[in-house]
């Protein structure tokens, strides 16, 4: 399981067993309905061959699928849809289930091995702060573009904290 994600799957999961099997009341758990707040947020990036072009960033949603579809809607009316011989150019880059939190993108122009230029972001969210989103930026824009170092730079394109 990815940081971005962190634990509430697995508990959702605990807590919607306990629920369905009527272990609910002997668990002190009392009602018919569970409350636990998630929320959903994503970052879409439109890629084409090794480099990023844009990215689509939506939070409060009620899941993280919602907020991929709305930002995959978002990069396709910019006419991020589809590209040479339909192939898909709009990769899933993060997601979060945090109700609310922190949420920074960055953005490095950078050489790779063969001199040529790439373009290539990360988005990292936390519940905690700013610095924490920042490291899991840096961290996810390294995954995915993995020529990149931090000695290469790179800028902060949008941070905000929602709701």
């Amino acid at each position: 399981m990815s940081p971005e994600h962190g634990p509430y799957p697995r508990l959702l999961l605990i807590l919607a067993l306990l629920a369905s099997s009527g272990l609910s009341q002997a668990a002190g758990l009392t009602g018919d309905k569970l409350d636990v707040e998630i929320g959903g947020a994503a970052c879409v990036m439109a890629k084409w061959q090794g480099n990023t072009l844009d990215y689509a960033l939506v939070y409060g949603m009620s899941h993280p699928i919602e907020a991929v579809e709305e930002a995959e809607r978002i990069l396709a009316s910019k006419g991020y849809d589809s590209n040479y011989k339909g192939v898909d150019i709009r990769h899933t880059q993060a997601t979060a289930i945090y109700p609310y939190g922190y949420v920074m993108v960055v953005k490095s122009t950078f050489k790779n091995w063969r001199g040529s230029e790439r373009t290539g972001y990360g988005c990292g969210f936390s519940m905690r702060s700013f610095t924490e989103a920042r490291g899991r930026a840096l961290s996810n824009l390294q995954s995915y573009s993995w020529e990149w170092l931090p000695s290469m730079g790179f800028d902060i394109v949008e941070q905000l904290r929602y709701p």
